[in-house]
């Protein structure tokens, strides 16, 4: 199967994505990667000059998964030029994977929503598409979770890579954000995992059969010796 994780900035789909996208290439699947938005305003240095070094962070951050595409699109401005519909589009539909994805449409960033609505319409009824957690889970209601524990320090990892973002403050926060959506599986101590939403349309009333086994979810009134309670 062909992959497409979108991300709206360069270090999104490594925060958000990158367990599932891991899995999947694990898995011998071809995985694409692709960066909406330039990441200019992601920091103090000029435009120019960040743009430049968030695109190397990207590429060493995703060097475990593939080489990523760059849409350049100004950062903080996704969706306000009719002309990003139609890149976005281009690039999509020259892929044209059997999976997208991508940020919720209901996430705290401007360019995440923005993203997330224009590629669920440009893609309409040709592909379907995942959503992927929002940060600290507000406003996300998942019914997938997937056991990314073998693949946490790769996430680690790639999060590290983005320097100018000061990522320990991302790799703490996707500590807590996987563990705790682990926990919700009453997965044992230990255990993370990333959530996802899908909202069935014609015709992907149920797309199970392109995803990975999602983490089993374990009843909490009934004991479990390696469960979380």
């Amino acid at each position: 199967m062909k992959i497409l994780a979108l991300g709206a900035h360069p270090d999104d789909i490594e925060i958000f994505m990158y367990g599932l996208v891991s899995t999947y290439k694990k898995e011998g699947n071809q995985v694409f990667t692709m960066i909406a938005t330039d990441g200019s305003k992601g920091g103090s240095s000029k435009d120019d000059l960040l743009s430049k070094k968030r695109e190397k962070e990207a590429i060493a951050g995703l060097k475990k998964i593939s080489k990523p595409i760059f849409l350049n699109i100004p950062d903080g401005e996704l969706g306000e030029d009719p002309d990003h519909r139609k890149v976005i589009k281009e690039n999509i539909l020259k892929i044209m994977p059997d999976l997208i994805i991508t940020h919720s449409q209901n996430d705290y960033h401007s360019d995440h929503r923005s993203l997330s609505f224009i590629t669920s319409s440009v893609v309409s009824h040709y592909i379907p598409v995942i959503y992927c957690d929002t940060l600290m889970g507000i406003n996300f209601n998942p019914n997938f979770y997937f056991d990314i524990t073998e693949h946490f320090l790769l996430k680690r990892e790639a999060i590290l890579k983005h320097e100018t973002q000061k990522p320990q403050r991302f790799i703490d926060l996707a500590k807590l954000m996987n563990s705790y959506r682990a926990a919700q599986c009453n997965a044992a101590k230990g255990k993370y995992a990333e959530a996802y939403a899908f909202e069935p349309s014609f015709p992907f009333s149920d797309i199970r059969d392109i995803l990975p086994s999602p983490l089993k979810i374990r009843p909490f009134h009934i004991e479990h010796k390696n469960g979380f309670l």
